[in-house]
């Protein structure tokens, strides 16, 4: 894995030298002629502008900083925040500096911060012009004012980071710092750049190497992170200094491989997508807009909203587009052309795969790895490579697996990853935090995520339990009846896709591990299971009681769902018995629409012989909740399909007999 990260940062074009970094500034200081002359904003919104090559300090090299300096605190070179720089107070909503304790100590502490930032710029102007200049103004009592002001009137914050244009010329930008900057680090830190004439093995390239001490911390990756990073490799335990080793001799990685392999998963970070509480880094040896275009429709299928082909339509009562015009620039433009390029190529290789055809060159490799934080630790939740090929094939599977039919005739449209997760169980209250309602389910996003990569990969059956209790509390209650109807919410009505895809999935990649066929997305009428047609019977029973051109009797579902899924032949047997009255009654006003319930109801009698089940498993239930979902789907499809024809024959007969002119 570290391998491939360093390989990701050359092939990049990354800067990976250590004391190297990209860091986001959100203003930049211009200075001419050694005066102050103003702020200029940087970045548009909250986001700030990226400097590819800023000074870089590691944990470890900050706490040894002010040793070095004979300095309390520690500080940045060039680029560091306006708190350190400016001495920018935090202010309060009248404009006030704070006085609370914390705000105090921490202007005490940027105080001394400024101090060590200030003898940096010192050490570095006695042979730089330019950071002379800057030393020069930020020493004149009058001239830190005028920038104190300046961020202020422009409301900055003391967290925000900024950086110095002396005479029109940025200094992130300009190398001439570069040669004092690895001089400085290598006499305050006592080491260079990585040494390739050490005695240890780099486990990132099998090169000998004097390995790093310490590795540096990732500061894109969040999701439970601390705000100063996380470390993907670390050695501050008494267990790492087994066989005579200390620190990184332990896991040997050169300083300058340590630095490749952060810049390149930093680099990844910043856009990897969020599932549930990891992100997921995806990177490829080459064809990454293709690939990449894959990767988003796990996240989001409608990043390829075009059919794939017939299997894959989506359902009109579940679409979440955003058909939003957007005027581009010319640049823009080329650029989304390239990504509709890409992702018709991922269109065209996923109907390749789906209709049997071999791709062709597909000898790109993919790499995706999930990451969360743990306080100051980066936790590697999976790693995936393979080809591209897989990788497609793994997406097929994905959407197939998830299909359903609904109400309208129609496959929904595959649901977004993290929706899979919110879905799962009941919804959340407005009284719940979105942490404490995805704790119970956190540790179904790693199952979720590898079944998506990989078709052999089954869904939890944990998962499959927490889909049941919220479906029963939902259909007892009423709201499913009420979701499920025309006028039910769109997203209720995902609610309940989403739910019967994932049992679909659970059933297809169970029958696909045993070479027997899959349950199909709609009505099966000759599924093996008694269990399915028992949920089936549930549905026609109920319609009985309503037996209108309507939605079912919510009533009786919510009375019977749940004791009939678990014990069908004690109450199936008497609904049975009753419905043969409510047959009678219809049959006498309505003889057509009694003769079509009756051969339905027996058509299932059929497929489920003599004896009912006593008791269903809780696997079973999950084909119970199937059959009784998919029953109603394909009712209500033909109920559509009946009413529209009629409408079209209606609209038919009047323009015959309109009268010609």
């Amino acid at each position: 894995m570290l391998g491939a990260l360093v390989q990701q940062a050359t092939h990049a074009g990354l800067v990976a030298e250590p004391g190297f970094t990209g860091k986001e500034l959100r203003w930049m200081v211009q200075v001419y002629d050694g005066r102050f002359v103003g702020v200029m904003p940087l970045g548009e919104g909250k986001t700030g502008q990226m400097f590819s090559r800023s000074p870089d300090l590691s944990h470890p090299n900050l706490m040894a900083l002010p040793k070095v300096l004979g300095i309390a605190q520690a500080a940045h070179f060039l680029a560091d925040t306006c708190g350190v720089v400016a001495l920018l107070p935090a202010l309060d909503r009248d404009g006030h500096a704070k006085t609370d304790d914390k705000s105090l100590t921490d202007q005490a502490k940027n105080e001394d911060k400024h101090l060590a930032f200030m003898e940096l710029l010192r050490r570095a102007g006695e042979i730089l012009p330019a950071v002379h200049a800057v030393y020069e103004m930020l020493g004149d009592p009058e001239q830190l004012e005028e920038l104190r002001s300046g961020l202020t009137k422009q409301s900055a914050k003391p967290t925000d980071k900024l950086s110095f244009e002396v005479n029109a010329e940025i200094l992130l930008n300009s190398p001439d710092w570069h040669d004092w900057w690895r001089e400085f680090r290598r006499g305050a830190f006592g080491r260079g750049e990585a040494e390739a004439d050490g005695g240890m093995l780099d486990l990132t390239t099998g090169e000998l190497i004097t390995p790093a001490n310490t590795h540096p911390k990732l500061t894109k990756l969040g999701v439970g992170a601390i705000a100063v990073g996380a470390s993907l490799i670390g050695y501050d335990k008494d267990a790492f200094s087994s066989y005579g080793l200390s620190a990184g001799e332990n896991g040997a990685v050169s300083e300058a491989n340590a630095a490749a392999y952060r810049a390149a998963l930093d680099a990844l970070l910043s856009e990897a997508p969020v599932l549930g509480q990891m992100k997921v880094a995806a990177w490829f040896d080459h064809r990454k807009e293709e690939g990449q275009a894959l990767i988003d429709a796990l996240v989001n299928p409608s990043t390829l909203p075009e059919n794939i082909q017939e299997e894959l339509d989506d359902d009109t009562d579940y679409a979440d587009y955003d058909y939003d015009a957007v005027d581009d620039t010319p640049l823009q433009a080329s650029a989304r052309q390239q990504e509709a390029v890409a992702k018709a190529r991922a269109r065209k290789l996923l109907t390749a795969i789906r209709q049997g055809e071999a791709p062709d060159n597909l000898t790109a490799r993919y790499f995706a790895l999930a990451i969360s934080g743990a306080s100051g630790r980066a936790m590697v939740r999976d790693w995936h490579t393979g080809t591209l090929e897989e990788l497609a094939e793994g997406v097929s599977a994905w959407f197939s697996d998830l299909a359903i039919a609904t109400p309208s005739g129609r496959n929904a449209k595959r649901p977004k990853f993290f929706s899979l997760l919110l879905y799962v169980q009941r919804p959340k209250s407005a009284s719940t935090g979105l942490d404490d309602y995805l704790r119970p389910i956190r540790n179904l996003q790693l199952p979720f995520w590898r079944a998506a990569l990989d078709p052999a990969a089954f869904i939890p059956f944990s998962a499959i339990g927490k889909v049941m209790e919220a479906h029963k509390a939902h259909v007892v209650t009423g709201k499913f009846s009420e979701a499920i109807s025309s006028q039910g919410a769109p997203e209720e009505k995902a609610r309940i896709y989403t739910r019967m895809a994932l049992l679909r999935a659970y059933h297809v990649r169970q029958a696909r591990a045993k070479g027997e066929p899959p349950m199909i997305s709609s009505l099966n009428f000759a599924h093996p299971s008694k269990a399915y047609h028992c949920g089936r019977l549930m549905y026609l029973l109920a319609n009985v009681q309503d037996a209108q051109d309507s939605d079912i009797n919510a009533g009786v579902v919510q009375r019977y769902y749940g004791a009939a899924s678990a014990t069908p032949a004690l109450v199936l047997g008497r609904l049975t018995r009753l419905s043969q009255h409510h047959l009678a009654k219809i049959g006498r006003d309505r003889p057509g629409l009694a003769h079509t319930l009756e051969q339905e109801i027996a058509q299932v009698w059929t497929a489920l012989g003599v004896n009912l089940p006593k008791t269903l498993s809780l696997e079973d239930q999950t084909l119970f909740a199937l059959g009784y979902y998919q029953q109603l789907a394909h009712n209500s499809a033909q109920r559509q399909e009946r009413a529209a024809t009629k409408k079209a024959e209606a609209n038919a007969q009047n323009a015959i007999s309109q009268p010609t002119l």
